[in-house]
């Protein structure tokens, strides 16, 4: 978008606000959505410097903060967060929680529960409390989560959690998993790896290759117990599942499959490393 348009809007943004009892809640509010569709990033930027702003009216603010918590961008969670921990008004702070309720993820949660120490307003206590519990019954990934991370203290539990997020999760919810690739229980660490490979997109790809890397070179050493075939089947089939649906990044672990499949033998792991190449067109031999 030209500069000129985007100081255009940010000048409309900047007039709304000023004159704001000039208009009705509802035509505030749709203006202002129509004004951040067409400025993007720079306009949310704008909003979420009047969402701290004490020069702006209480009730122009009122409707910035419900429009945040609609609109849901990276960019309000700061001020919105600022808005319950400092804020005067107790209808402002309280409007905070729901808009940042709405975000309905981990950042949220989080946000939420600090809020919820710091805060002794009781009232407030109350609202918070009913808003992370909003999130967790709405979101499975936050319910289910705990369980996951039990790993092989209930391994049935485990198994059935990972099948579950491997079917609902989003891109961008499967990401979170990056940070559990090195988690102290090797389940958790290969769970995450599967749950990357099959709901993960390209952003993600780097940390998969590494993990494969790494985990595939561990494994190897330590073929002498069954266990580590297996394991090794397993990263093998989860990888196959990413490079089906991103096949560009195929040339990139070419070599290290190839490599892998040297050592192969007749093994399970061996056919699946076989299959997986010959699926991405290319016929680097077979196990010998």
């Amino acid at each position: 978008m030209a500069l000129a348009t985007i100081d255009s809007v940010l000048e409309q943004i900047d007039e709304l606000v000023r004159n704001a009892a000039d208009h009705d809640d509802l035509r505030f509010r749709l203006r202002l959505e129509e004004l951040v569709k067409i400025g993007g990033r720079d306009t949310e930027n704008a909003i979420a410097h009047y969402l701290t702003g004490n020069y702006v009216s209480v009730p122009t603010r009122l409707n910035l903060v419900r429009i945040a918590g609609y609109i849901r961008s990276t960019a309000f969670l700061v001020p919105l967060s600022k808005v319950i921990e400092f804020g005067k008004d107790e209808r402002l702070r309280e409007a905070a929680i729901i808009s940042i309720s709405k975000y309905n993820d981990r950042r949220a949660l989080d946000i939420l529960a600090r809020a919820l120490e710091k805060n002794k307003n009781r009232q407030l206590q109350e609202t918070i409390a009913g808003a992370i519990n909003r999130i967790k019954h709405n979101n499975p990934l936050l319910i289910m989560l705990p369980r996951f991370l039990q790993g092989g203290k209930n391994n049935e539990d485990f198994l059935i959690t990972v099948k579950v997020f491997k079917k609902i999760l989003s891109p961008a919810d499967a990401k979170g998993f990056i940070s559990y690739l090195q988690y102290e229980d090797p389940l958790v660490s290969a769970g995450s790896f599967e749950i990357l490979c099959c709901r993960g997109n390209e952003t993600v790809f780097f940390f998969i290759s590494e993990f494969f890397r790494e985990r595939s070179r561990s494994l190897i050493q330590a073929l002498n117990r069954p266990q580590s075939a297996e394991a090794l089947a397993k990263l093998i089939a989860a990888l196959h599942e990413y490079l089906n649906r991103h096949p560009d990044f195929f040339p990139q672990l070419r070599p290290d499959i190839t490599a892998l499949l040297g050592r192969a033998g007749g093994s399970l792991w061996g056919k699946l490393l076989t299959t997986l190449l010959a699926d991405m067109g290319d016929g680097s031999g077979s196990p010998g």
